[in-house]
């Protein structure tokens, strides 16, 4: 087993003493980082832009505006007319479908028409109500009787 460690225990080495840097060095580290760093040739780049420093930075900042914006402009320009697309007219598609494929399509268990969606389509359109199925309090009884229900909550 090990016996347990102990830092009081163990004596601490001696400090070496630091000396104090030269007089003015920190002063002067910049300046010598700056000198070693290599100079490019910008008497080319300078000159071809020379002209734009010597515009007001509000003249540069609308310049530069109006360079993004043309870019947006010419890229818009560039893209083309969007595509027409045309639609047929809802009621004639649907005057297409026979009238025992969409009854067949709405008893189906994926589709599921609430009373808000008859609202709205009524609303649109009042005259199509003339289209809708007359039924009698009997007759939906005797069909919600049929229809079999596995949630109690129902019954």
């Amino acid at each position: 087993m090990k016996p347990p460690f102990k830092l009081d225990a163990h004596p601490r080495r001696p400090r070496p003493l630091l000396s104090e840097p030269p007089a003015g060095y920190f002063d002067q580290l910049p300046l010598r980082v700056m000198a070693r760093l290599p100079h490019p040739d910008a008497s080319e780049a300078t000159a071809v832009w020379r002209w734009l420093s010597q515009l007001s930075p509000a003249l540069r900042t609308s310049l530069a505006s109006v360079a993004v914006l043309g870019g947006f402009v010419v890229s818009f320009y560039l893209s083309g007319p969007p595509a027409v697309r045309h639609f047929a007219a809802p009621t004639a598609s649907l005057n297409a479908v026979s009238h025992a494929e969409l009854v067949g399509y709405l008893l189906t268990s994926g589709a599921q028409v609430e009373s808000a969606d008859l609202a709205v389509l009524t609303a649109a359109h009042p005259s199509i109500t003339q289209g809708f199925m007359e039924a009698t309090d009997a007759e939906l009884t005797e069909v919600l009787d049929a229809q079999p229900s596995e949630d109690l909550t129902y019954l």
